[in-house]
């Protein structure tokens, strides 16, 4: 049974990277984010720091398989309408869903790559050279997966 959505007020701030803010039915809601964060200590930009495939943007994600034939639901709904006076969000973002409604499918994923690149002991400014034989690169890898 398809519902009627009914929302008086929201209030968000930002929505971002691939999030999504509905309010209503919807079959099916897929968002992705692939994001690269680099952090320095010194303001330098290399030209080609976007172009390499980190193995985090690359490799599978394991999926879980659910056997459905085990699964039973019931369901009443008392009122043909999902009525919400307020709803505030400070934030959205990296494929984050905020629904309001009814889906059969909701399909999210967010990949990051976090590094940060620190000058060296000596206080010297990074060559535009070599970036890698001047910097001491410490890294931080997390991914989030919903």
């Amino acid at each position: 049974m398809k519902r009627l959505s009914m929302v008086q007020l929201v209030h968000n701030k930002l929505t971002s990277f691939s999030a999504v803010l509905q309010i209503g039915d919807s079959k099916e809601i897929t968002s992705r984010a692939k994001v690269l964060a680099v952090q320095r200590q010194q303001e330098l930009f290399f030209g080609n720091e976007g172009e390499v495939t980190f193995p985090i943007f690359t490799n599978p994600i394991p999926r879980f398989a659910i056997d459905t034939t085990s699964l039973q639901m019931n369901k009443l709904n008392e009122s043909p309408a999902i009525s919400v006076r307020t709803i505030r969000v400070l934030a959205i973002a990296f494929s984050s869903v905020v629904h309001i409604g009814s889906t059969s499918t909701i399909d999210t994923e967010a990949r990051v790559k976090h590094t940060r690149q620190l000058a060296s002991n000596s206080g010297a400014a990074p060559s535009l050279v070599a970036p890698q034989a001047s910097i001491r690169i410490t890294k931080d890898e997390s991914s989030c997966l919903q």
